[in-house]
C-alpha cells in the first residue's frame, strides 16, 4: 500500500519536471471559464482503522475497487475552484476476527457500493507551460447502499452502517492537451463516524458483537478527471 502511494506521488509531481522550458500554450482560455463539466474515473483502495475489543484480533485486508464520478467546477477566483464530484464507488475489505482466547475466526467480506458528493475546494499553482500543480481539500458525505440499516444483517457483509462523512485531502497536476483538460489526482479521505453496525444478538453472530469495538473506514483515491 505505502509503495502503491508513493509511486502515485512521484507520477502526480513528476511531471513538473517536463514543464521548465518554454513551449506553445494550449487551452489558453479554458481556466477563464466561470464553470465547466467533466467526468472522472479510478481506482480506489479501502481500509478500516478497528478498535477491537479485549482478548480480540482484527486484520483487514484491502483489494482495490473503482470510482466513477461526474465533475462540475466553479471558478471562484484566479487560482480556486469550486469542485463538485457526484458519484458512485465500488469496493471491498476482508475483515479477518480471531479470538486469541478461544482460537475462534471468522472471516467477514464487506462489499460496499458508496454514493459520494464530495464537495471541493481546488487551489492550482501558476501555470508552468502545459502543466499546473493543485492542491485539494473538502468534505464527502457517503452513503453505502449495502450497508446493515438497508438491508437484514448478514454475517458475511452487514457490518457497517449506511452513512459517514469524510473530510478530503489531495495533491494533483492538470495537464493542458491539445483539445482537453487531463488532471491525474491523489486524494486520501478520512471516515468521521463508528460505522460499526451491531449484529442482532444471537448465538451465530456472538463472534461479531464480541470482537468489536469501533470501526472507522479510510480511503485512498487515484483518478484522472477529463475536462
Amino acid at each position: 500500500m505505502r509503495k502503491i502511494v508513493l509511486a502515485m506521488m512521484l507520477l502526480l509531481f513528476g511531471f513538473g519536471a517536463f514543464g521548465q522550458k518554454s513551449k506553445p500554450m494550449n487551452l489558453t482560455t479554458f481556466d477563464y471559464m466561470k464553470a465547466h463539466l467533466g467526468y472522472s474515473v479510478g481506482i480506489n483502495w479501502m481500509t478500516f482503522t478497528t478498535v477491537p475489543n479485549e482478548g480480540m484480533m482484527l486484520t483487514v485486508k484491502q483489494h482495490p475497487g473503482i470510482n466513477i464520478n461526474l465533475v462540475t467546477s466553479i471558478r471562484l477566483a484566479k487560482y480556486l475552484d469550486l469542485r463538485i464530484l457526484p458519484g458512485i464507488q465500488f469496493g471491498q475489505r476482508d475483515l479477518y476476527i480471531t479470538d486469541s482466547t478461544s482460537l475462534e475466526e471468522w472471516d467477514a467480506p464487506i462489499e460496499s457500493v458508496f454514493v459520494d458528493f464530495p464537495i471541493l475546494l481546488k487551489y492550482s499553482s501558476k501555470r508552468i507551460n502545459n502543466y499546473a500543480p493543485y492542491l485539494i481539500a473538502g468534505i464527502n458525505p457517503r452513503f453505502d447502499l449495502t450497508g446493515g440499516e438497508i438491508y437484514d444483517w448478514q454475517p458475511a457483509q452487514r457490518l457497517v452502517k449506511v452513512f459517514d462523512i469524510y473530510p478530503e485531502i489531495g495533491v494533483g497536476v492538470d495537464f493542458y492537451l491539445a483539445n482537453v483538460k487531463m488532471a491525474t489526482e491523489l486524494k486520501f479521505s478520512i471516515g468521521m463516524r463508528d460505522i460499526f453496525y451491531p449484529p442482532p444478538d444471537e448465538a451465530e453472530y456472538d463472534l461479531f458483537g464480541r470482537a468489536i469495538d469501533k470501526i472507522l473506514s479510510r480511503m485512498v483515491i487515484f483518478s484522472i478527471h477529463i475536462g
